[in-house]
């Protein structure tokens, strides 16, 4: 499972480069620019400016989803695994066998670049990188599909809402309004939960890491692996450290497995007696240190490990956005 780049390390699924600094969000971010600050507003978004994630590009312009990990440090035991067979063992985990009616693919006229998860009927969660500074005619969105390019539910984006403060690193969270409910979708919200619980992590994002996974490392079958919350101390990131207040730490740096470039948006997920909780929304890949006398790549998935939005931390700002009266 791989997740978009940020401009720290942002990228959706295989195949698209994300460099660091402003060259790197520069190219990635012209097109979208030019829709300005009316666009966000029309679309029901902030206009604060994009932070330090950029967009995956497959052929290098076109957005993906992106990611996470922290650098690596001494792994944690392996953790209880939730009910179902996932593997620990693999990067990207394995092909789920069993549909998530909440799971989204989050797709433009490229194909599908970020993850989200149906909250209500009629709204979706996902990293704010993702959204921001899309408008709502960018985006398509297939619900409750195993395979992002068929089965399921096909919707269009109504409306783009993303978390006033922070930007696309703190407060890395958005909502995407559907053009049509899709009754029954939607997954609760969890409680925060502590160190060790185990949880499951879902995406389409790339199963090789390094820089560029291409055509043989993005799954076409949605992808689940098992791991559990770990230590903010573990997903460490020098550029920009893990805020224990409004963000999750998970992964296995001990099987480096873990979450990618094209799984920025997913859900991170409890297994309860009543279902489903989500618990975070992918964010972003760490730039950990190459090795000695490697050269500095920028950031690969390696480690295992990796940073999600805290979603129930966030709990306030959905309810405000999502309620009749918003």
């Amino acid at each position: 499972m791989i997740a978009r780049k940020p401009a720290t390390a942002r990228a959706a699924t295989g195949g698209r480069a994300a460099t660091r600094g402003a060259a790197t969000r520069g190219a990635a971010t012209r097109g979208a620019a030019t829709r300005g600050a009316a666009a966000r507003a029309a679309a029901g978004g902030s206009a604060a400016p994009r932070s330090l994630r950029r967009p995956f590009a497959v052929t290098a312009a076109v957005l993906l989803g992106l990611g996470l990990t922290a650098t690596a440090a001494q792994a944690d035991p392996g953790p209880a695994r939730p009910a179902g067979t996932a593997s620990t063992t693999i990067i990207g985990g394995q092909d789920a066998t069993t549909p998530y009616a909440f799971m989204v693919s989050v797709q433009d006229r490229a194909g599908h670049f970020c993850g989200a998860s149906m909250i209500t009927d009629e709204w979706a969660v996902t990293a704010r990188h993702c959204i921001d500074p899309h408008v709502p005619e960018d985006l398509r969105l297939r619900v409750g599909s195993l395979r992002k390019d068929q089965g399921g539910e096909a919707r269009k984006a109504a409306r783009l809402v993303w978390y006033p403060a922070g930007g696309n690193v703190k407060h890395d969270i958005g909502l995407i309004k559907l053009d049509r409910p899709v009754p029954g979708a939607a997954v609760a919200l969890d409680d925060r939960q502590p160190v060790g619980t185990p949880v499951r992590l879902l995406g389409w994002g790339c199963t090789i890491s390094g820089q560029f996974c291409g055509d043989d490392g993005q799954p076409e079958v949605l992808q689940q692996l098992d791991s559990a919350i770990r230590r903010p101390a573990r997903c460490t990131d020098p550029e920009t450290p893990i805020d224990a207040a409004s963000e999750v730490c998970t992964g296995n740096a001990d099987t480096k497995s873990g979450p990618c470039f094209g799984d920025s948006g997913g859900p991170l997920v409890r297994d309860t007696p009543a279902g489903w909780r989500l618990i975070g929304a992918f964010s972003r890949v760490e730039h950990a240190p190459p090795d000695p006398g490697e050269p500095d790549e920028g950031p690969n998935c390696r480690s295992g490990e990796g940073i999600y939005t805290d979603v129930p931390a966030h709990r306030a700002w959905i309810d405000s956005v999502i309620s009749p009266a918003s």
